[in-house]
Order: structure tokens, then C-alpha cells, then sequence
């Protein structure tokens, strides 16, 4: 079993500053929009969600763990089509929106409160899939929560994970007018030195200084090699690419990736694992 360790200040300090921001009600910590409720729709629906990055692996009773995913849709649905499944997030209120979504609708679920750089709570090979929703960027050593991931991920299992795009990243706030440039090097492993701490969304508008870092692309396909996660998939996309006005993160975001993905799988003998389905989709279970 993996050692404990404790949430350190910048864990904690990111802790703070989502419990904030899911106070506010940003996009990021809420359900939105609504599944059909056939259980083909439904995987219709998670499908879209992970984009792609699951599909045609049949969920029924398989193992999952939503890593993160507080305050969307994907645990209720992985649980809804059959599998036994967990959510594990920093933001205690994150967790209480999905135990709520969950209560209405009827769906069991177990859920964790933690730092993900701790998975001490599960056993090894203990998962099936693990979804590790966007967070890594909210870490130092998201090497570390890769090892963790290894550990509890079954033989053959699967792990999807995002994170932001390290030079994207590092060129936002830096518009000249003219270009763009980098508020730090590639090659550095400390914190970005953002100055905007507002997040806004329409009308909702809130202040929260999160601490971000830019994993290198390298370091993690790395770290999953080194922990025994073939990866199978490697992605880079932006969530638009209609762009915006100069200067700004829509119109950065259509001429460089803003996020980047990737999907490992779990070399090994543990036993269980993932068997990829051979109908066109999932049936679900309620």
C-alpha cells in the first residue's frame, strides 16, 4: 500500500480555491445539460462527454473510477450503464452536487473526498477504468499521480487522462499586441506566473487564484511507461477553433492545442481487465 501523504499548501490552496469556485457555479462543477434516459442514449451521451475516448468498451460490470470528476455527469452515467463505480475529488461540494444528482435520480454510487496524489483508500489493481477528468495542471508532481493511478488500475485496464496544454499554457497573458510569447520556459518546472485570477462565465464572474502547472507532454507519456501504462491514444484539440479577439485565450486556442489527452492501458498479470464490447453500444443497467 502507497504511503499517505498530506495535502500540501498548494493542495490545499487549489482545494480552497475550487470550493470557491463551485460555490459560484462556474460550468466546471456542475452538471449540464441532461442524458436521455434509455441506456442508449445514455452512452450516447458519456460518449460525447470523454469524447470518443471509451467507446466501444462495455461498461456493465466493470470497475470505474472517476478521478476529479466532481460535479458532472460521467460517474451517474458509468454507474447508470452497469458499472461499479467510485468518484474521487478534492472539493467536498463537488462531491455533494453529485451525491445530490445521484440521490434524485436513484443511482448508487460511492464516493471519496481526497487528494489525488493520494490513492492510498484503494487497493492495487482494485479498477477496471479510471477517468481522470482535467486536474493534473492543478499539481507538481503529476508524476506521481500517474504511479498512483498504475497502482489500483487492473491488468489491461484503462486509464484516460487531461491536462493542459504545456505550451499553450505557457503563453497566456503574454499578448503583444503584435503576438504571443511565453510567461516561462518550456523547460521549467515551478509554477506558471499567471496575473488574472478571474474566471468568467457570462455573468458569472469570480475570483480565484489557482496555482497551474504545465506538465510536459514528455514527462508524462514517461511516467506512464515507467509504471507499466501503454499508451494508445494521444490527442490534442481545443475546445473551439472559431477563434476571438486577438489577444485573447479563444483566438490563442485556434492557432495552438488547449488541451491534451491521452489514454493508457495496464500492462500485466493482475487478472480481471477490460473486454472491449462487441455490440455497437453498451447496454446500460438503472
Amino acid at each position: 500500500m502507497t504511503r499517505r501523504i498530506a495535502i500540501d499548501d498548494v493542495g490545499e490552496h487549489n482545494r480552497r480555491m475550487w470550493e470557491r469556485l463551485a460555490e459560484a457555479g462556474i460550468p466546471y462543477t456542475r452538471p449540464l445539460g441532461r442524458p436521455p434516459r434509455d441506456a442508449r442514449g445514455k452512452r450516447r451521451f458519456l460518449d460525447e462527454l470523454t469524447r470518443g475516448r471509451l467507446r466501444g468498451i462495455d461498461l456493465d460490470g466493470k470497475r470505474v473510477l472517476s478521478l476529479a470528476g466532481g460535479g458532472g455527469w460521467d460517474a451517474v452515467l458509468f454507474a447508470e450503464l452497469g458499472a461499479t463505480t467510485t468518484l474521487f475529488d478534492i472539493s467536498r461540494r463537488q462531491l455533494a452536487t453529485v451525491r445530490a444528482l445521484a440521490r434524485d435520480r436513484g443511482t448508487k454510487l460511492r464516493f471519496v473526498h481526497g487528494d489525488m496524489r493520494d490513492l492510498s483508500a484503494f487497493e492495487d489493481g482494485e479498477f477496471d477504468i479510471v477517468k481522470h477528468h482535467h486536474s493534473l495542471v492543478f499539481v507538481p508532481d503529476a508524476k506521481r499521480v500517474i504511479g498512483e493511478v498504475a497502482r489500483i488500475l487492473a491488468a489491461d485496464g484503462v486509464y484516460v487522462f487531461s491536462t493542459m496544454h504545456p505550451v499553450a499554457l505557457r503563453m497566456q497573458e503574454t499578448w503583444t499586441g503584435t503576438g504571443w510569447g511565453f510567461k516561462q520556459r518550456y523547460f521549467d518546472d515551478g509554477p506558471i506566473p499567471f496575473e488574472d485570477a478571474l474566471w468568467e462565465f457570462g455573468s458569472v464572474k469570480v475570483e480565484a487564484r489557482t496555482v497551474e502547472y504545465g506538465h510536459r507532454t514528455s514527462d508524462l507519456v514517461n511516467a506512464c511507461a515507467k509504471n507499466g501504462l501503454v499508451v494508445d491514444g494521444l490527442w490534442e484539440y481545443s475546445p473551439s477553433y472559431e477563434g476571438g479577439e486577438p489577444g485573447s485565450a479563444d483566438e490563442l486556442e485556434r492557432w495552438l492545442p488547449a488541451y491534451l489527452e491521452i489514454r493508457a492501458r495496464r500492462a500485466g498479470k493482475r487478472g480481471g481487465g477490460v473486454r472491449r464490447s462487441t455490440r455497437r453500444t453498451a447496454t446500460g443497467s438503472r
